[in-house]
């Protein structure tokens, strides 16, 4: 509701909000590896990375980019992301 808000006030303005939905574990060894310490990581990438299970950063990056560059008629207000392998929570058992 807040970005809404922000978008309705800016957007005349030329100022463009957009609203990011991480909904993903982001491939970062000097966050999510320092979390979960260097053995559960080299796991997590081995089996849930190599089927495109975790966000890469780079790739995150690119939307950003993609967002900050984009033409004001074709604005994006929303934009989640989520990696290809990731299992709905509707369909998780």
């Amino acid at each position: 509701m807040l970005c809404q808000t922000l978008n309705a006030e800016f957007a005349p303005k030329g100022i463009h909000v957009a609203h990011i939905i991480v909904d993903g574990s982001v491939d970062a060894p000097d966050t999510l590896g320092k979390l979960l310490g260097p053995e559960r990581f080299k796991k997590l990438r081995d089996t849930v990375g190599a089927e495109d299970g975790l966000l890469l950063p780079e790739y995150v990056a690119d939307t950003y980019w993609h967002l900050a560059n984009q033409h004001r008629s074709v604005w994006t207000f929303e934009i989640d992301l989520r990696p290809y392998s990731d299992t709905p929570w509707w369909n998780r058992a």
